[in-house]
């Protein structure tokens, strides 16, 4: 099976590691999203495409969604090799974020409000999991801008 992952054994839905959550008919669990996680590690191309996807619908929901913001510059920051995050917590930022993009997880992006609040409450537990490193990432990132500022 190169190429494809196995979502869950008990579905026995298989998808394609391109674009995994893409197609999918069932509802997504953040345990799927985690497993979904693991293709993206090491594969730039597909991470920044999640990412730029993740962005643009945190972006029609900005008053909403603060939390994701934060994953999302710490995740780019990973892909540029400028900032260095522990390999879990990268994979449960992915996830969070496969969960994010996915419309079809345990309440479907479709249904006003509820669908977001799903999304927002896993992203959520994932930042409470990872406090002191996005306490760090966002030191850095302070840092980082003055440097900047001072070229």
């Amino acid at each position: 099976m190169i190429g494809r992952l196995p979502v869950s054994e008990s579905i026995g839905e298989v998808v394609d590691v391109e674009r995994p959550f893409m197609k999918r008919k069932a509802a997504l669990t953040f345990g799927q999203a985690k497993i979904e996680a693991k293709a993206y590690v090491g594969h730039q191309g597909q991470l920044d495409w999640l990412i730029e996807k993740a962005t643009r619908k945190s972006k029609r929901c900005y008053e909403f969604l603060l939390a994701p913001q934060i994953l999302l510059r710490l995740l780019r920051a990973q892909l540029m090799v400028k900032f260095c995050a522990p390999a879990d917590a990268i994979l449960m930022a992915i996830a969070a974020v496969i969960y994010f993009v996915s419309p079809f997880d345990l309440i479907p992006d479709s249904i006003p409000v509820l669908g977001l609040i799903d999304d927002t409450s896993v992203i959520t537990s994932v930042a409470r999991a990872n406090l002191t490193l996005i306490s760090n990432f966002r030191k850095w990132e302070t840092l980082f801008d003055r440097g900047r500022e001072l070229r």
